[in-house]
């Protein structure tokens, strides 16, 4: 053991003697290749870990179904390489900067994306539709480019489905814990919820946080999988079909959707799933915690998106029976229940083209479309409590027109909104009509008829999934032209991430603040 360690003191030695010849810093040099403190890279190298790890589920889902498992061998190893390489140069500061935040919120999104696709790719997709799928699949959307689904791997139904279902997760993460505290779409909305965050120094309480509603979008799947099992549907569609509800994403692994089971049992349990993934998930977290029901009802949130349910419910089932569409009280309650949360929640499943409805159906289901889900869920739309919200400010304009000198102050369950917090609401729901109108204009400039590019527009805003027209519940955004798959690809992006944290990358006030500390990057 002497002997050895006298090697080793020689090996320095000499190795210190050759740096003194050639005039080397040898502190300097360990300086350059030691773990520097940087977020982004740090974060990032997080993420690549957590795909190469995704990634592997789908790769057994092949190897058990006997199909090629090489189109997962190259992502995995990317992503375990890429991830692995970006820890051991960079580690995690004491503080994060919200513009370095904002940063990974945004782009975070488009690398997995990018490494998402590739198996889609190698499967023999084309590289515009692969990141089409990809993203609406990570943003929860629902939209597809498939036709003929039943015809891919049962490793990409997988994957597909396995995305949203991770992008329910992340969205949970981000809206309830990060976004809040940097002041996009409505911090004071969830302000009072989480007393004491720091906005400077808030990675810890984000693993906290995050770490309790995960628990509970990872317990009511496993009730829910467990009550798909025992429909009969097998396990495969149970995992599928239990990804795409509680992520509110609608990837289905057959071409007619739910439509394909003909079980009223499956469509039920996925209307109250649909409908529990709507709701904002603190809620869920306080009815744990307290073992009263009674928290849903003191949300003004919750109270107006029931209403929403049961009174469009009850006006959709109404004209089924008025046109005679189906004489079954059950069949007219259920279907037109599954259509309403379907599309409140903006899930994307279909059990009925109802497209092919009154006029005055499917305008009810576009605007509910539109509105969306509850705030902290993994809904989309501009969100219930916006709309109520945005109600409220011009009530509060028209108010102070008449009485100038008077003070009118918004409230929301009882307690009352900054200025800061509805000037944020009223500007995500501009950003979202002004994005939808840019959107409409340039598809419409691609060649495509107005009523279908406003469907799709909105559709992939409020990441609903199918819209109307040949974008139906059964329909496909395939025939689309490829600039206008990448026009929608950046709505769907720009609308699972409330707008701001997209469109604030294209000012140059932001780059400036996140390259005043470019050293730290490289």
């Amino acid at each position: 053991m002497n002997s050895f360690f006298i090697k080793v003191r020689r090996w320095f030695g000499q190795l210190a003697y050759y740096f003194d010849r050639l005039n080397l810093d040898v502190t300097s040099i360990f300086n350059k290749v030691a773990r520097k403190e940087s977020a982004i890279p740090h974060i990032f190298g997080i993420l690549m870990l957590y795909m190469a790890i995704a990634l592997m589920f789908p790769y057994l889902v092949a190897m058990y179904y006997g199909e090629d498992p090489r189109p997962w061998i190259f992502p995995i190893l990317l992503s375990l390489i890429s991830g692995m390489l970006l820890l051991m140069r960079y580690r995690s500061p004491e503080n994060t900067r919200p513009t370095e935040a904002m940063f990974v919120v945004a782009t975070g999104w488009l690398a997995l994306t990018v490494i998402g696709a590739i198996p889609f790719v190698l499967y023999g997709m084309g590289i515009v539709d692969a990141i089409f799928e990809t993203m609406s699949g990570f943003t929860t959307t629902g939209s597809s480019i498939m036709t003929v689904i039943e015809s891919w791997p049962k490793s990409i139904l997988f994957w597909r489905s396995f995305i949203q279902w991770l992008g329910g997760a992340g969205v949970i993460m981000i809206f309830v814990t990060v976004l809040p505290m940097l002041g996009v779409g409505g911090r004071n909305l969830f302000k009072n919820e989480f007393p004491g965050l720091d906005v400077q120094n808030f990675s810890s309480r984000i693993q906290e946080e995050a770490r309790k509603f995960h628990y509970i979008y990872g317990l009511l799947s496993i009730i829910m999988l467990v009550l798909l099992l025992f429909t009969g549907i097998g396990i495969f569609d149970s995992f599928c079909v239990m990804f795409s509800a509680m992520s509110t994403g609608g990837f289905s692994p057959h071409s007619a959707s739910i439509a394909y089971y003909g079980s009223a049992n499956v469509e039920w349990i996925i209307i109250i799933f649909m409908f529990l993934s709507g709701v904002n998930f603190y809620l869920h977290f306080q009815a744990i915690v307290t073992q009263k029901l009674r928290v849903y009802w003191r949300s003004s949130e919750f109270k107006i998106y029931l209403f929403l349910v049961l009174i469009s419910t009850a006006v959709v089932a109404f004209v089924m029976f008025e046109k005679a569409f189906h004489s079954n009280l059950e069949y007219a309650v259920r279907t037109s229940a599954f259509q309403v949360v379907n599309v409140l929640t903006a899930t994307g499943f279909a059990t009925a083209d109802f497209v092919t409805w009154d006029k005055g159906i499917i305008f009810l289901l576009f605007a509910l479309m539109v509105i969306g889900g509850c705030t902290g869920s993994t809904a989309g739309g501009i969100k219930v409590a916006r709309f109520f919200l945005s109600r409220e400010f011009i009530a509060s304009a028209l108010h102070k027109t008449v009485h100038p000198r008077s003070i009118f102050t918004v409230k929301i369950d009882g307690r009352p909104l900054s200025q800061e917090a509805l000037s944020s609401v009223v500007a995500m729901v501009m950003c979202y009509f002004a994005t939808a109108l840019v959107a409409v204009v340039a598809l419409i400039m691609l060649g495509i008829d107005p009523a279908t590019s406003m469907s799709a527009a909105v559709a992939t805003l409020s990441n609903a999934g199918p819209g109307i027209g040949v974008l139906g519940p059964f329909g496909s955004f395939g025939g689309l032209p490829d600039l206008a798959k990448i026009v929608l690809t950046f709505t769907m992006w720009a609308g699972r991430l409330e707008f701001i944290a997209v469109l604030v990358l294209l000012t140059p006030t932001f780059w400036h603040e996140l390259m005043r500390y470019r050293e730290k990057y490289v």
